[in-house]
C-alpha cells in the first residue's frame, strides 16, 4: 500500500513489448515509479527479488506461460496486484486467486487508476 508521502512503485508484467512500454509511460506520467516491464515469469520474479514494489499489474497470459506464480509470490509478500488480459477475465485462476481485479485490454490510464485504487494503491492526484 502507498501513503500520501510517497508514490507507488509498480511492477509491470507484460509480454507485449509495446503494451508494456505504453503502460510504463502512462504510469510514470502520473508520478508512479515503474519496475519492468517484465515479459516472463522468471524476469518478474527476479525483479521482485531486487526491488521493493508496492503493487503490481500482471498480464494474465505471458506467451507460453501465465502469471500465476508471480501472483502467488506477491500474495506471499502481501503486495497487492491486479490482472490485465486481452482474453477473457475468466482466464484468471479463481481457484488460486479469490475475487481478483481483472482489467480487459486495451486499458487506458483512467481504468488503470481505478483498478489500482481498488487494490489500495493510489496514484498521485492528477495535475491541475
Amino acid at each position: 500500500m502507498t501513503t500520501s508521502r510517497s508514490n507507488p512503485v509498480i511492477l509491470i508484467v507484460e509480454d507485449a513489448f509495446l503494451v508494456g512500454l505504453q503502460l510504463k509511460a502512462d504510469l510514470e506520467a502520473v508520478g508512479a515509479e515503474v519496475v519492468g516491464p517484465a515479459p516472463t515469469v522468471a524476469k518478474a520474479l527476479d525483479l521482485l527479488e531486487r526491488h521493493s514494489v508496492t503493487c503490481a499489474i500482471l498480464d494474465v497470459n505471458l506467451g507460453h506461460e501465465d502469471s500465476t506464480p508471480i501472483g502467488q509470490k506477491l500474495r506471499e509478500q502481501n503486495i497487492p496486484f491486479l490482472f490485465i488480459t486481452g482474453y477473457r477475465a475468466s482466464d484468471v485462476n479463481t481457484n488460486e486467486f479469490t475475487d481478483p481485479i481483472v482489467l480487459r485490454k486495451p486499458v487506458g490510464p483512467s481504468q488503470i487508476r481505478e483498478g489500482l485504487a481498488k487494490i489500495g494503491a493510489e496514484l498521485p492526484p492528477r495535475a491541475a
